[in-house]
């Protein structure tokens, strides 16, 4: 399956090579030749009848050839076999252009909104027929022409066709006129009579005569050739076809460029003209004064950029092409009036402007944001349903492609207030109230796919629900990019004041306002405030300990639009899985329909040709987003919440039961979760599964990336046992301490991984390898919870748990000093890595002095000494918050420098009776803190 993919990419890309005009370009340019070839034929029959036949031989031909030559000479001299290639005859064929209005068949062309994402609107909510009652009632398209100038209209396009037609009847009268007069002269030859034929004056006249008529001849031969030449036709027809031009203004804009394109080729400009492509002419078009050709060049320009085959080559040829001022004529496109007309021409231009969203800064162009606010996501009613949903979904689209940019995202933040209430307001419409209204794994199994089993479409409610879902991810995503962006602190403090919304249940369910809820935690009186409101803390905790934790409900939204499309064996295939499901005894193997939806790839989903499908729903980027871990994202905004705030401990302490900690401590071990993985793993491949439902079912329980997920859980748990309240949860903390023996295996572990990459790099912090930056992590978050449980329990017990871990107090230590001289200087990736270190090691020797020779016999007293030249502010943290913020001040929290821990543990040390022995060679200077900003 997958090498067949393959090939269909490498054929898609072949047959990208190229756009369709650039052969019809080819086509025109010949025709251009031809028409030279005929217009040199006209030409020099001309000059040969003027000067050879009616200047030279003028009372010597017979007055039969003499009105020959004269009216086939008349007929030349006019020009009109040139059509409008001439300049003079141009008015023949624009005059038609400017009268003819094909209204009827416009109007059912705008009706069916081929800038909409589906062309029969199912949600009349959307607005479409609201926006054509406004100006016209709905009693027909007929009626109101008759009602409205329509004898005008009428006479008006009867003269068009009139002139349109008379050009191409008068060319095609005067060849066969001239084809016929010279054919019959040619056939009888009786040019000069019999008693004129020895005569010197005479005796040109039949060569003169045969060449004239022989010249008229063939150049009637080629007009008609040329005329019905099918090729250039086909040629048209099929590039309509690929790019699917249907409609007035297709045909209008692919006659315009063939005859555009054809005058320059006459005009010599070749270059121009086989370099032009459709989607440059109908950007032109856009950019002219003609309110009529914009609509046709932006409705062009989105069906080009929609084509499966050829939008990314057509998106590379009009970047080429674009300019500023065309581009910024683009973007003020979306803010144009919502009259009849010019709704059409804002839909277009919202899709357009979405493709080219990577190349706008909006120091470039900064009235996009005023118009995407003001136009595109105009939501000032109260219901969601007075919304023209389509806008406001391109809206976001944009706005999201832009916020993409970190450049975009300085300039967003000076005028941002009215921007981030409306994007909050969209997700309040959706009516989250209760459960009911978000898309759950029971909605799925007991309705879509039933319903599409019956080979129905889904209602309107049901693609209403669905859209809302998506809609309220990309909101959320793009206020999780706004509140982390550098001078964010206006965005945080709008959404602060509204940032109840997120309370609500069908909101939690995306992973998009977990991340929000992270960010928001960064201020401690919001953090605070947030766990006032249970139900966050309780689907926090959910989605912590969720089965599928990659469940991204955005994505699985686009995908179940896309079920609508797919193939009966693929909804038999999912129906079959949900049946398996229910059928396990142990629901601890069973995935949620969800999560399994969202692992099926696009190409199973529907067949190639129906690609087009995910071009006109706009679900290009949701089916194919990366994969978002939902509970680490849980995990992180718990850590955060419960940072330096004892009523949030407690609020979550309250919300979990004794198996869920455990099941969180569980998570915090690798091994556990692979022996986790190797057992269901086990379990599904015994079972009678299809093959393509056992890969499915792999891919979401090998899902890698685990390590900042357990480095979040760790200082989870650090912040958990951290509490010294009044209350009670002494069964909980146990449950902590009982694995200091397992975190102390995984500080081990993590080291010695740690040190087969150290082999080839002399200092990890310098190392920017992700797999190490995340082990950093890891092991930074494990030795942070491994101080704190230590400083909490009984001194006692550590041999005990060193014991436990099967570890001697001379290996520990040494693993920690390897810690120090590995991380040899800081890094804002792991920042108190070393603290923590030297933390530990100070708490060992506090509490037992026999561990203060084992400290000196691994060496750690010389490697104080590094430690402390390196020493910097960035340790006097306890770590570096999401935003790129410190999360408090280390004076505020009592923590020490760096360099006041490396002195502290130097003077514990110097109380071993046999350190002067053991640095009797050693220089014994004060230890020098030396501080690097």
């Amino acid at each position: 399956m997958d090498s067949s993919a393959d090939d269909g990419k490498k054929n898609k890309t072949k047959q990208a090579s190229s756009l369709p005009e650039e052969s019809l370009n080819i086509a025109i340019l010949c025709m251009a030749f031809v028409y030279k070839a005929m217009n040199g034929l006209g030409t020099l029959a001309t000059i040969w009848a003027t000067v050879v036949l009616l200047g030279g031989f003028a009372t010597l031909i017979k007055q039969q050839d003499f009105w020959y030559v004269t009216v086939i000479a008349f007929v030349q001299s006019i020009g009109i076999l040139s059509g409008y290639e001439d300049p003079a005859h141009q008015l023949f064929i624009r005059a038609p252009e400017a009268l003819i209005k094909e209204k009827e068949a416009a109007n059912r062309e705008r009706q069916t909104s081929g800038w909409r994402r589906r062309t029969n609107p199912q949600q009349p909510e959307t607005g479409t027929t609201r926006m054509t009652t406004r100006r016209r009632p709905q009693t027909g398209t007929t009626e109101w022409l008759k009602e409205e100038g329509c004898g005008m209209y009428q006479c008006q396009n009867f003269l068009g066709v009139v002139i349109s037609l008379a050009l191409p009847m008068a060319q095609v009268a005067a060849v066969g006129t001239c084809m016929v007069l010279s054919l019959r002269r040619l056939k009888k030859q009786d040019y000069v009579d019999p008693q004129y034929l020895n005569l010197d004056d005479h005796r040109n006249i039949k060569r003169s005569l045969n060449i004239f008529y022989g010249l008229v001849l063939a150049q009637g031969i080629i007009f008609i050739c040329r005329f019905l030449n099918p090729f250039v036709f086909g040629l048209r027809i099929w590039t309509l076809g690929k790019y699917k031009l249907f409609g007035p203004s297709g045909r209008n804009i692919t006659f315009r460029y063939m005859r555009d394109n054809y005058q320059e080729f006459i005009a010599g400009n070749v270059r121009a003209a086989i370099n032009m492509n459709l989607i440059t002419f109908a950007k032109n078009l856009v950019v002219s004064g003609s309110v009529d050709d914009q609509l046709v060049g932006i409705r062009a320009m989105d069906r080009i950029l929609r084509s499966v085959e050829y939008s990314s080559l057509a998106l590379v040829r009009l970047r080429t092409s674009l300019d500023a001022n065309a581009l910024g004529k683009l973007v003020s496109m979306l803010g144009l009036p919502r009259t009849m007309e010019e709704e059409d021409t804002r839909g277009h231009a919202a899709r357009v402007v979405l493709k080219l969203t990577p190349d706008i800064l909006v120091s470039s162009f900064p009235q996009i944001l005023s118009v995407i606010s003001s136009s595109l996501l105009n939501t000032l009613h109260k219901k969601m349903g007075s919304m023209d949903v389509d806008l406001v979904w391109f809206g976001l689209r944009i706005l999201d492609r832009l916020t993409d940019n970190k450049d975009n995202l300085k300039h967003v933040m000076d005028d941002v207030g009215d921007l981030v209430s409306k994007i909050i307001k969209i997700t309040s419409w959706c009516d989250h109230g209760s459960t009911s209204s978000t898309i759950s794994d029971s909605w799925i199994e007991q309705e879509i796919i039933p319903l599409l089993q019956k080979q129905d479409d889904l209602p309107p409610a049901f693609i209403q629900k669905i859209d809302q879902e998506i809609m309220i991810g990309m909101s959320l995503n793009i206020l999780s990019k706004l509140v982390v962006a550098p001078g964010a602190a206006g965005v945080r403090k709008e959404t602060k004041y509204t940032f109840n919304f997120l309370a609500n249940t069908g909101i939690l369910e995306h992973v998009e306002a977990t991340r929000v809820i992270s960010c928001l935690a960064a201020d401690a009186a919001v953090r605070k405030e947030i766990g006032m409101f249970p139900e966050v803390i309780k689907k926090l905790k959910d989605s912590l300990l969720s089965k599928a934790p990659y469940v991204n409900i955005t994505k699985v939204a686009a995908k179940l639009l896309l079920l609508e499309y797919t193939t009966s064996e693929k909804l038999n295939q999912i129906q079959s899985f949900i049946k398996e499901n229910h059928k396990l005894e142990d629901q601890s193997f069973s995935v949620p329909v969800s999560a399994f939806i969202e692992e099926l790839d696009p190409d199973q989903l529907f067949l190639p040709w129906m690609q087009s499908v995910l071009q006109r729903l706009d679900l290009e980027d949701l089916v194919s987003a990366p994969r978002v871990n939902h509970s680490q994202a849980a995990a992180e905004a718990l850590m955060l919440l419960t940072t330096g705030c004892e009523d949030n401990v407690v609020a979550l302490l309250q919300e979990i039961n004794q198996e869920d900690l455990e099941k969180i401590v569980m998570m915090l071990f690798s091994e556990d979760g692979e022996k986790e993985n190797r057992r269901k793993l086990a379990h599904i491949e015994g079972r009678n599964l299809q093959p393509e439902t056992l890969c499915t079912l792999k891919k979401i329980f090998c899902a890698e990336g685990e390590e900042h997920t357990r480095s979040m859980l760790a200082k989870l748990l650090q912040n958990l046992r951290s509490y010294s309240g009044p209350k009670k949860f002494d069964q909980y903390m146990l449950v902590i301490d009982e694995a200091l023996p397992k975190v102390f295996k995984g500080i081990i572990d993590e080291v010695a991984t740690l040190e087969d990459t150290s082999s080839t790099n002399e200092n990890l912090a310098q190392v920017k390898d992700g797999r190490s930056i995340k082990e950093g992590k890891v092991l930074e978050s494990f030795l942070g919870l491994a101080v704190q449980i230590c400083r909490s329990q009984n001194a006692d017990v550590f041999p005990e748990v060193l014991d436990g871990a099967n570890l001697r107090p001379d290996t520990f230590v040494q693993k920690l000093k390897k810690i120090l001289e590995l991380f040899n200087s800081p890094t804002t990736d792991f920042p108190s890595i070393r603290r923590s270190t030297l933390e530990l090691m100070t708490w060992m020797v506090a509490n037992k002095s026999s561990y203060r020779e084992v400290l000196l016999q691994c060496g750690v007293y010389q490697q104080l000494h590094e430690v402390a030249k390196t020493a910097r502010k960035l340790e006097s943290f306890r770590g570096v918050h999401v935003l790129g913020e410190h999360d408090e001040d280390p004076d505020e929290l009592g923590l020490s420098s760096i360099s006041s821990l490396v002195t502290e543990l130097q003077e514990k040390l110097l109380y071993s009776p046999s350190f002067q022995e053991r640095s009797r060679n050693r220089e014994h200077a004060s230890p020098i803190s030396i501080i690097i900003d």
